[in-house]
This record gives C-alpha cells, sequence and structure tokens, in this order.
C-alpha cells in the first residue's frame, strides 16, 4: 500500500539517474588512478632530475611505464683466476616488472639487456647508458632498443628509462673466498617508462 508518508522517502527516478552517473564517473577516475599511465609532462619532468646522459632526446614521448618490486637473488662466484677475483651474480631469471594495466614484463639486465612483455612483444637494447645513483641500488638507465619482430606493447618503443630504482644491489657481506657460493636475497623497487616516436 503506498502512503504519501512511504513516497516521501522514495527518491525520484531523476535522482536515482543523477546518483548513478556519479558513481560511474567516480569509479572510473578510481580506475584512471590505479593504472597510473604516464603522461606527457608528467615523463619530462621526472627526467630532469635525472644526469642528462639518461635523458631520452626530443620528439619522443612516453608509451608505457612499469612498476618492479621484489627480491633478487644472488651468488658469490669466482669470475677470474690467477689471481682470483670474486662478484655477485645475479641468480634470479630477470626482473619482473608490471605495467599500468596490470600486465608482467620482465627485464633481463646485461650488457645485452632486453625487456619481454606477457604478450610477447620483446625488445634488446642497441645502446646502454648508465649511471650509478647510489652503491647499494640498480644503476639508472637509458637505453636505446631496436624494434621489437613481435607486435604488442613493446612495439613502438625505442628508448627505455629507468628513472628510479631503491635497492637490487648486495650491500654486505663482501664477495670473497671466505663468502664463495653464499646466495643472497636483496629486495628492490623499480620503475621504468617506455618511450617512442611522437605523432606527427
Amino acid at each position: 500500500m503506498n502512503t504519501p508518508q512511504a513516497n516521501a522517502f522514495r527518491p525520484s527516478r531523476s535522482a536515482l539517474l543523477r546518483n548513478a552517473v556519479l558513481l560511474a564517473g567516480a569509479v572510473a577516475a578510481l580506475s584512471a588512478c590505479g593504472l597510473r599511465q604516464p603522461s606527457l609532462q608528467q615523463a619530462h619532468q621526472a627526467q630532469q632530475t635525472l644526469p642528462g646522459s639518461l635523458h631520452v632526446p626530443a620528439g619522443y614521448t612516453p608509451l608505457l611505464e612499469a612498476q618492479g618490486r621484489g627480491d633478487l637473488l644472488y651468488e658469490c662466484q669466482a669470475v677470474k683466476r690467477a689471481p682470483y677475483e670474486y662478484a655477485w651474480l645475479l641468480l634470479s631469471p630477470g626482473i619482473r616488472l608490471t605495467d599500468g594495466a596490470g600486465n608482467p614484463l620482465t627485464y633481463f639486465p646485461g650488457a645485452r639487456a632486453r625487456w619481454v612483455h606477457s604478450d610477447g612483444s620483446r625488445v634488446s637494447a642497441q645502446e646502454l647508458v648508465e649511471a650509478t645513483d647510489a652503491p647499494q641500488n640498480l644503476p639508472l638507465l637509458r637505453a636505446m632498443v631496436g624494434p621489437s619482430d613481435t607486435p604488442g606493447a613493446l612495439a613502438n618503443v625505442r628508448y627505455i628509462q629507468a628513472r628510479r630504482t631503491v635497492g637490487g644491489v648486495v650491500a654486505n657481506p663482501p664477495c670473497t673466498a671466505s663468502t664463495l657460493g653464499m646466495r643472497v636475497s636483496v629486495p628492490y623497487e623499480a620503475e621504468y617508462v617506455f618511450w617512442g616516436a611522437a605523432p606527427q
């Protein structure tokens, strides 16, 4: 039974529609914040804090941002004989990253650094410039990469920039004959920006 008192507490159709629109807008805004895709302005501002050798040249725009957080496993190994030299070598199968849409990537550091996206696209460094931010941190870098032979998120990437790294390097103990074979797990954080040619 509809009484005047019951109808007084029932929202109108227009009020329900307005609330639905507001809710949808709020959800969309939260989703956009969660993706954390870089803007051109943000990326250019962020790189101003990096050494000039790591700046991406003009004419390129950020296509993708990836974040990494986890642990890297190292082992103390002999890298040279007579006389012996020792070094902490990375045993982890690459550094795990996640792009703004939640898709995984893997960064394989080294002289032939490469990045592999979960969609199958992959790029390799043709030129690599590094800068040490702190001895216990992975180096900051700028890599010029060749084109991917597989379509996907990395297909149009030409530069990759590490603009923030925290940890990821064994600071202690030193790798010596007394620690040969020791394994150490080191936490790290990393932030990478992938750049492609700006639209003409």
